[in-house]
């Protein structure tokens, strides 16, 4: 009698823990945010915010938004000719752009950035910045 009630009290326990393992194995399965790098700033020339996530495969996948808040008349010398864009840096340096803000070449003043990219190093760092083109 005794055996059959071991037995089966072995099963409940048994039943019992595995919705706990299949979500554990579940989670570590799962994309982790804590690689991601986000900023949000707001400069004189511009603002945005921006997360950049690893996908896994080498990939990075950038989302957010950026405004030129300085549009200028497109000429460089007047008091600003620069486009406004996220600038992306791992360890060893600057590694890309990200979509621009450029309302002096008839572009938007505010632009959404989706995009997905290979960088040579991993991103640690997102920084608003202006270029001149």
């Amino acid at each position: 009698m005794k055996a059959p009630f071991r037995a089966l009290t072995m099963l409940g326990i048994t039943c019992a823990l595995l919705p706990m393992t299949a979500a554990t194995s579940n989670a570590a399965g799962s994309t982790s945010t804590t690689d991601c790098v986000t900023a949000g700033e707001t400069r004189d020339f511009g603002r945005g915010e921006i997360s950049v996530c690893p996908q896994g495969d080498g990939t990075y996948r950038a989302t957010g938004w950026v405004e030129d808040l300085l549009p200028g008349d497109g000429a460089f010398s007047g008091p600003d000719g620069g486009c406004v864009s996220w600038g992306l840096s791992s360890a060893t340096g600057l590694e890309r752009f990200t979509t621009m803000a450029c309302p002096h070449f008839s572009g938007p003043a505010t632009v959404r950035i989706d995009e997905v990219f290979t960088p040579a190093h991993p991103i640690t760092k997102a920084r608003l910045t202006t270029l001149w083109y």
